[in-house]
């Protein structure tokens, strides 16, 4: 009787035992998470963007004649005045030409004093009655013709003064001189694809870049408010800040099909002319921008080039896409989708870490 109640008792603790255990199992382990409260905040962004520079004004030179080039009169790197000499073309034929040209222009000088010499003649016998009207005219339009002879002359000549001037190649604006890849000897024509040089006035400095849409729209410089940004700064490829900073000076109305991004120019002043045209750089946008969003990089995820972030909501983690801009080494601003919204606001909480964290899972906040 006792062996009875002993194993009874016994079978009774187990299933108490099994009933607890299947208790603790139906109950999910919460994963512990520390939060961050999002809060608007108010700093200042640095947008940096690749860059290249240009000269103020990059002019390239090109011959206006057909010829070998003689004489270079520069070497690259020089700097040059309006109206300097750079290149001479050989002008042998161009003088030869002008020679011929200033001696029409003489013969057809002689050949109008004659016709006005023979219609003077035809009218004095014309008022005597001994030529007939007919024969007047005709000499009044042989002087017509003298005169429009010697006009086209003129022209020939001013023409081959023209070519013979431009057997010397010069500049039309100040600046520095390019590379020179064509060397004496060299046959040059009107007809050349590339430039002999190019002359650069870089005293300033315009710097092209793009910008995305997304940025576009955080730094709010549309309809008109390019203005509105704080001054520019530049970042040489050695990875120095130059000294002066620059302003937006034109930003395009039109998205470029080929990159989807904006086309913009900002202007810096050069007058140590430390930056040369044709350099790489890197434009930093460093506007003061209100009502942000800042997260630590620790706090999102990468997956394919797309940044997550983990929102705590009545216990369970939601995946969230975002998109965000560096702030700094440690921390990022979050950038509004194109329809200007975000997809968390002021007071949401995040996980400080997303390290062992996927969508749906319960976690229960460390206090």
């Amino acid at each position: 009787m006792k062996t009875k109640l002993l194993i009874a008792c016994a079978a009774t603790a187990c299933l108490a035992a099994v009933s607890c255990d299947s208790d603790r199992r139906q109950e999910p382990v919460k994963t512990q998470v520390e939060v961050i409260t999002l809060k608007d905040t108010s700093c200042v962004v640095e947008y940096p963007v690749p860059a290249t520079i240009k000269g103020l004004q990059d002019v390239a030179i090109y011959p206006q004649v057909n010829g070998r080039i003689t004489a270079i009169k520069v070497i690259e790197g020089q700097f040059v005045n309006t109206g300097d000499v750079l290149f001479e073309i050989d002008d042998v034929p161009y003088k030869a030409a002008y020679d011929a040209a200033a001696a029409q222009v003489e013969v057809s000088k002689a050949q109008l004093e004659t016709a006005r010499l023979t219609y003077q003649s035809k009218k004095n016998l014309f008022d005597r009655k001994i030529i007939s009207e007919y024969q007047l005219q005709l000499a009044q339009n042989d002087v017509v013709t003298a005169e429009a002879v010697l006009e086209q002359s003129r022209a020939t000549l001013k023409a081959a003064t023209n070519d013979l001037s431009f057997t010397k190649v010069r500049t039309m604006g100040k600046g520095y001189i390019g590379s020179l890849d064509y060397k004496v000897g060299s046959l040059v024509g009107t007809n050349m694809s590339s430039p002999l040089t190019i002359v650069s006035d870089n005293s300033s400095v315009y710097v092209d870049f793009s910008i995305t849409q997304d940025m576009y729209l955080s730094l709010g410089i549309y309809n008109g408010k390019k203005d509105s940004l704080p001054p520019l700064r530049l970042r040489t490829n050695l990875g120095e800040i130059f000294e002066y900073e620059g302003k937006l000076h034109s930003l395009s109305g039109l998205i470029s099909s080929q990159t989807g991004t904006i086309p913009a120019r900002a202007i810096f002043p050069n007058p140590d002319k430390k930056l040369l045209s044709g350099a790489s750089c890197q434009i930093s946008i460093n506007p003061m921008m209100n009502n942000l969003i800042v997260v630590p990089r620790s706090a999102m995820k990468e997956i394919q080039n797309k940044l997550f972030i983990f929102v705590v909501k009545d216990g369970v983690l939601s995946q969230t896409e975002v998109k965000a801009t560096r702030l700094n080494s440690k921390e990022w601003v979050l950038v509004p989708d194109e329809d200007g919204t975000l997809p968390v606001e002021a007071g949401d909480q995040i996980t400080s870490t997303t390290n062992r964290l996927m969508d749906g899972m319960q976690v229960e906040i460390i206090k």
